[in-house]
């Protein structure tokens, strides 16, 4: 052990980020799209080692303009159109009416809070006070980061405090991944494997592979056991990508099943 941390750190520092995400996300952790398709650990390990960046879809396709509306067709004089008529948009599911957006400007916002990579801000920043190491010390700068964005991120304005954070894992949980049988990232292999998916935070995806997290991110993936495998073990055929989500060291599944038409997710519990 190189810092005075229990022999169950690592399950400890585990259960801390899965019950993060649960706060964030609800009654599962789930991206919008709604996907649940499963992958292969091959491939999801490929891609997290890797540097996903987004694609955009071709906007070169274009309406046809050559059909236009026959002129000398004209209404049947006995046909009138009701003014009436409910212009309402509805969802053709539910009947409802449709969600309106607001039109607000962003500047009529304040950002308080941004969750993109999975706990990149709360992992990433100022982790052993976070984490409750070093109590009573001042976590203001997680406010300052939530206030930030990718722009900022990819300029290089968290690196200091995020490599700050790698070096205190691997610090404390090193020698107890070893005393596992396990083999522990060096600090230039953790940043090979985890930073192009945690700087930015941002959720990247390439369409041309497989939707996995950290390529996109599906409503059953285990996405914080793969984090922590990313940061804190050397990845390679004998230690997948997938290796802590195998065990698993948070639950593997959700306390109530995912629906299987949009939303998806199921109704959250009664408080």
């Amino acid at each position: 052990m190189k810092q005075q941390t229990p022999t169950h750190a690592l399950l400890t520092v585990a259960l801390f980020f899965g019950a993060s995400s649960l706060a964030a996300c609800g009654d599962a952790d789930a991206d919008d799209d709604g996907e649940s398709s499963d992958t292969d650990d091959t491939d999801a390990s490929a891609t997290m080692t890797g540097s996903p960046t987004s694609n955009t879809a071709s906007m070169t396709d274009t309406l046809e303009t050559t059909d236009t509306l026959d002129t000398t067709d004209t209404l049947e004089t006995t046909d009138t159109l009701d003014d009436t008529a409910d212009t309402t948009d509805t969802d053709p599911t539910t009947g409802g009416d449709e969600f309106e957006f607001p039109d607000d400007p962003y500047g009529d916002y304040t950002q308080i809070d941004r969750h993109g990579a999975v706990e990149a801000g709360t992992a990433g920043i100022a982790a052993p006070e976070g984490l409750g190491f070093n109590r009573g010390s001042d976590i203001s700068i997680r406010d300052e980061y939530n206030a930030s964005n990718p722009v900022e991120d990819a300029a290089g304005m968290w690196l200091g405090e995020i490599g700050a954070s790698v070096t205190f894992f691997h610090g404390a949980l090193d020698d107890d991944l070893e005393a596992l049988g396990l083999v522990p990232a060096t600090i230039e292999e953790t940043v090979a494997q985890a930073g192009p998916v945690i700087v930015p935070d941002t959720i990247k995806y390439d369409p041309s592979m497989p939707t996995a997290y950290p390529n996109g991110r599906t409503l059953e993936d285990p996405v914080v056991d793969i984090t922590l495998a990313a940061v804190l073990l050397r990845l390679g055929p004998e230690q997948p990508l997938s290796l802590l989500a195998d065990l698993p060291l948070n639950p593997p599944e959700n306390d109530v099943p995912f629906e299987a038409e949009f939303p998806y997710l199921a109704p959250p519990h009664n408080p």
